[in-house]
């Protein structure tokens, strides 16, 4: 890229152009996403990672003339929203489990009807809901290890659980207002 369309492109980055935006997204997408990867991210939560990377541009954009320097910035914004997605996931998990900590301190013990009403509202569930489900409140596994097991990033295993949670929730809800 020679200076003069480097400096076409970060004056357009800065000026939130939208052919610019897709120029940079095309000629660097990739470039970042590798050099997320390189320090450690596994390779399905990446593309998030670059998002965040692309709203640091918006936020920081400069205007560059000198391939090299830009480069060094764009090296140090993936270095930093790596670092700060570790520890938004770091806070994330910590909550997670004081949550599931105080819920569980909280909770009565569960009674044999009760325990065959949500027998019930699982059956209603796919086999992948309810291995899912198993595995993370019964087995404890953690949501990263369901996400390496199904190949998916964390944030993909956080909202199908919240997910199949309201689902049960209404199932539930449904079984409540049917029976007597």
């Amino acid at each position: 890229m020679t200076e003069e369309e480097l400096t076409i492109l970060t004056r357009g980055l800065s000026s939130c152009d939208e052919e610019a935006w897709s120029a940079f997204h095309q000629r660097h997408f990739d470039k970042l996403r590798g050099l997320v990867i390189s320090r450690g991210v596994a390779a399905c939560d990446a593309p998030e990672i670059v998002q965040g990377v692309y709203l640091r541009i918006l936020r920081h954009a400069k205007i560059f003339r000198d391939a090299g320097a830009f480069d060094a910035w764009l090296a140090c914004l993936v270095r930093c929203e790596v670092i700060d997605a570790g520890r938004r996931k770091g806070r994330r998990n910590w909550l997670n489990e004081r949550f599931q900590q105080w819920q569980e301190s909280r909770t009565p013990s569960v009674d044999n009807a009760t325990a065959e009403k949500l027998d019930s509202a699982l059956l209603k569930l796919g086999e992948m809901d309810r291995a899912l489900i198993r595995n993370h409140y019964l087995d404890g596994w953690s949501q990263q290890k369901l996400a390496e097991q199904q190949q998916v990033s964390v944030k993909a295993i956080e909202s199908k659980i919240a997910r199949l949670r309201k689902r049960l929730r209404r199932i539930l809800i449904n079984q409540a207002t049917i029976s007597p």
